[in-house]
């Protein structure tokens, strides 16, 4: 079985793991990564100056991605490597075709993948019978909807052959909105973005009382309500202090907030160095958001062990388990999040509880990448075998 695994730097945080566990268990899977010009910051991805030449090459013709070398096997990962911008450009066709001819040459047997194509890579989709995809966001997020994303939304889930979805809480809604059987599609989840690990240096000390949220902002992220949340906090914790990390439009007035004395807001694309340090220095991070789907926040938070609050939003109940790994609030309301928030500061037993929890359940139980990569390999043989019985 050789399984193609196509995608982009923005997930490549949940992808490497995944990668490497498919690597442990003998799977013949190919990486491929569509690297164009305004994706090379992402995630685990730091590129200072893009290859000037369109075509597939091993992903580390980058030195910032020979890192990863230490992590996992990096010989059959590969960068789709696009410089041109326009869609009509002569470099953009040529992208278009080396692609073509790499799936033609290397002929898989399925194709999965975890980003939307847009209308005019839809000629990928003929490529193979057995296209399996991903859907991180089963439904776009507030602010962020726009033409071109709904048009590679229904182009995708179109021509997939099987869908999967990661988390079980929108399933329903899913299929319903875009009148699909429920059979196409397949529920799986994240495991722990455990390549962060790498960037943390054992002589880091946590800093007591240190409340974390990271991540790219937006109006769905509810940052709002967790500088509001903060005036309730530090009434009962003096000395809890918040760092607010990413990049992103800031979308409501912070200037008062950063007048209480207890937020840094570094409002810039925060490196994985820099990003381990945070998180290593956190007593537990926040997700105050508005709407979701899942989330790779809570996932990193839980590769150091870091409990996570998080709203009662899209699927992330699913991926809390209420005072085990974190606690669960209502969305918009920032006196219940200041309550999870003093609850677990005001118990230092309970938060190293939950640290040691959560490590065991996601590293060693049945949350972990092992699991989950056995659910996807079985989904591989599962389509395989559907196809043979149709040809026969």
């Amino acid at each position: 079985m050789k399984i193609l695994y196509l995608s982009t730097p923005s997930f490549a945080d949940c992808d490497f793991p995944l990668i490497k566990e498919f690597q442990c268990k003998g799977l013949d899977v190919t990486y491929l990564i569509l690297l164009p010009p305004f994706a090379l910051k992402s995630t685990l991805f730091d590129i200072k100056k893009q290859i000037p030449k369109t075509g597939i090459f091993a992903a580390t013709k980058y030195q910032e991605l020979r890192t990863y070398e230490k992590y996992m096997d990096m010989s059959k990962v590969y960068v789709a490597n696009r410089t041109g911008q326009s869609g009509y450009s002569f470099s953009y066709l040529k992208y278009k075709y080396d692609l073509y001819r790499f799936l033609k040459k290397e002929r898989f047997d399925i194709i999965h993948c975890d980003t939307l194509l847009s209308e005019d890579m839809k000629f990928m989709f003929g490529m193979t019978k057995k296209w399996i995809q991903t859907i991180h966001d089963p439904f776009p997020h507030t602010g962020e909807v726009s033409k071109r994303k709904i048009k590679a939304y229904h182009n995708t889930i179109t021509n997939a052959n099987l869908l999967v979805l990661l988390n079980n809480n929108q399933k329903q809604k899913f299929c319903e909105y875009n009148n699909l059987p429920l059979n196409k599609v397949i529920i799986n989840r994240l495991g722990v973005y455990d390549n962060i690990r790498m960037f943390v240096h054992e002589k880091q000390t946590q800093e007591k009382n240190n409340i974390l949220f990271f991540g790219r902002i937006s109006p769905y992220k509810g940052v709002e309500y967790l500088c509001e949340a903060m005036k309730k906090v530090r009434k009962h914790i003096p000395d809890a202090t918040l760092t607010i990390a990413g990049g992103g439009k800031i979308y409501f007035d912070i200037e008062p907030y950063k007048q209480l004395g207890c937020i840094e807001v570094k409002n810039q694309y925060i490196g994985m160095e820099e990003l381990a340090s945070l998180l290593n220095k956190s007593s537990l991070t926040v997700c105050p958001y508005t709407d979701a789907t899942q989330s790779g926040v809570i996932m990193t938070s839980y590769s150091l062990g870091k409990p996570v609050v998080a709203t009662n939003v899209g699927g992330l109940p699913e991926m809390i388990e209420n005072d085990r790994t974190g606690k669960i609030v209502p969305p918009k309301d920032n006196e219940a999040l200041a309550d999870a928030i003093i609850d677990l500061l005001s118990n230092k037993n309970k938060l190293e509880q939950m640290s040691n929890y959560i490590l065991e359940q996601y590293y060693k139980g049945k949350k972990s990448w092992a699991h989950i990569a056995d659910c996807y390999i079985e989904s591989y043989h599962n389509i395989l075998k559907q196809e043979n019985l149709l040809t026969q």
